[in-house]
């Protein structure tokens, strides 16, 4: 069992990002519906000067919208035109965690996006 000295967001998508993947019909890399109890979750570093023990959200939300609307469709003509901290919030579900325990005991390979 190792901790490691990251925090996590957990995203899960709400509704108008499924309606969205879903208004995308055979562009969409599976059915939208098939993402209704999925989640994604992100690493970040620790907030270590920070009040909260999670990095706040404002510093990575607009990689991780981009990311999941990457995920969906490359085609960002398609992508909502706002996409700013409270479109996210209506688009997903973030709980922020503070200790991420990795209880694997083989290494971690790590690939390079």
């Amino acid at each position: 069992m190792r901790t490691l000295n990251r925090a996590a967001f957990v995203v899960t998508p709400k509704k108008p990002y499924l309606r969205w993947a879903a208004s995308l019909g055979e562009d969409a890399p599976r059915p939208a519906k098939d993402l209704a109890n999925e989640v994604a979750v992100y690493l970040v570093p620790e907030n270590f000067t920070g009040e909260g023990e999670t990095p706040p959200l404002e510093e990575y939300f607009e990689e991780i919208f981009e990311i999941e609307l990457e995920a969906w469709s490359r085609d960002e003509s398609g992508w909502p035109a706002l996409r700013d901290l409270k479109t996210f919030m209506d688009w997903f579900d973030v709980q922020g965690e503070s200790i991420v325990v990795d209880l694997g005991t083989d290494e971690i390979e790590i690939e390079n996006c």
